[in-house]
């Protein structure tokens, strides 16, 4: 059986509290004891008790991960999978557990509602990643947990979210397909469009075709699930034959959209430049590989954990902070000038 603290109290000669006091790092033990204590309990392979400790500290040393997807769809995703890497890092870390949720229609949870485990009160804190209903938000700031939106900012919401600057990332790949000599670009958006990092990317778009006179044109922006692409860029090149480069709102539907244009018997540069948004491994690994705006996945997911982990240092009353990442244009081979 494992060793206990008392073990470790009989195998030095002294108490159980002088032990406690040594391992939490409190004060009221010499510094040659503290040594001591430390080494003696990675001789035993001391663990302390987490759910006595629990009782004592009110604390779980758990962080709960609310998905705005169904569970296939959030592990499926490359952009989710490395914040969901950062978090697990951060939090694996500080010597805390994950439990998982999903806040999609399709899930057990209802809207309106929050996971079981915070109801229970099971976990410290909790982790929102990407879109959720806006009344789930509300159900959480009802509940009293901490909790750190990832990749989503509700509109006129005072939050702690940690985003990336999507407007402007989008605006810089339509400008560097702009600075190419394109002027029929279509975008090929997700669900939902109007709100979340999608709408944001739209917005990024427009700006850019409206500071080089080019007016926007609906026919020209379709959303789609996100492994829809592919259905988008067909209606577009339906829409508007004269397409020469595609925007699209991830490096998923990016990927995607390569196939509605080869089944058109068009190729990448040569007939339609197109770029995505992310910079997954996939954007790399495909041919031409994916021009695109590098976003620091797993940075997001540790700096979010951070966040939580602050404000349960500090209390849940602390101001709500938005930390925005910036994005990197990553130019490869899947953009050229358009054809003559």
């Amino acid at each position: 059986m494992r060793a206990t603290i008392k073990d470790l109290a009989e195998s030095l000669g002294v108490n159980v509290g002088t032990i406690s006091r040594a391992l939490n790092d409190k004060p009221g033990v010499g510094p040659e004891l503290r040594k001591r204590i430390v080494r003696k309990a990675a001789e035993l392979d001391y663990r302390p008790n987490g759910h006595a400790r629990g009782l004592v500290t009110q604390r779980t040393e758990t962080i709960g991960l609310l998905s705005g997807l169904d569970t296939h769809a959030f592990l499926s995703n490359p952009f989710y999978a490395g914040v969901f890497a950062g978090i697990e890092a951060e939090t694996r870390e500080r010597n805390h557990a994950l439990m998982f949720a999903s806040a999609a229609q399709k899930s057990p949870l209802s809207l309106g509602e929050v996971p079981k485990f915070v109801v229970e009160n099971r976990v410290d804190g909790l982790l929102v990643v990407g879109p959720v209903e806006v009344n789930v938000i509300g159900a959480l700031q009802d509940s009293r947990c901490p909790f750190v939106v990832v990749d989503y900012h509700p509109a006129a919401e005072d939050l702690d979210t940690v985003v990336t600057n999507n407007t402007r990332g989008a605006r810089v790949l339509t400008d560097h397909l702009l600075q190419l000599g394109h002027r029929h670009i279509g975008f090929v958006g997700g669900a939902p469009l109007d709100r979340g990092s999608y709408h944001e990317r739209l917005l990024g778009y427009r700006e850019a075709l409206e500071n080089a006179g080019i007016a926007y044109r609906q026919e020209l922006v379709h959303g789609a699930a996100p492994a829809g692409g592919c259905e988008s860029a067909m209606k577009i090149l339906e829409a508007e034959p004269r397409v020469t480069a595609l925007v699209a709102c991830n490096d998923v539907n990016a990927l995607a959209a390569y196939g509605a244009l080869r089944a058109r018997g068009l190729s990448v540069p040569k007939d339609v430049s197109v770029v995505g948004f992310d910079d997954v491994p996939a954007a790399l690994e495909v041919w031409p590989p994916l021009t695109t705006m590098r976003v620091d996945r797993v940075g997001m997911g540790r700096k979010a954990a951070q966040r939580l982990f602050q404000k349960l240092a500090e209390g849940n009353a602390t101001s709500p902070h938005q930390i925005v990442f910036s994005a990197e244009l990553v130019v490869r081979a899947s953009t050229a000038a358009p054809r003559k």
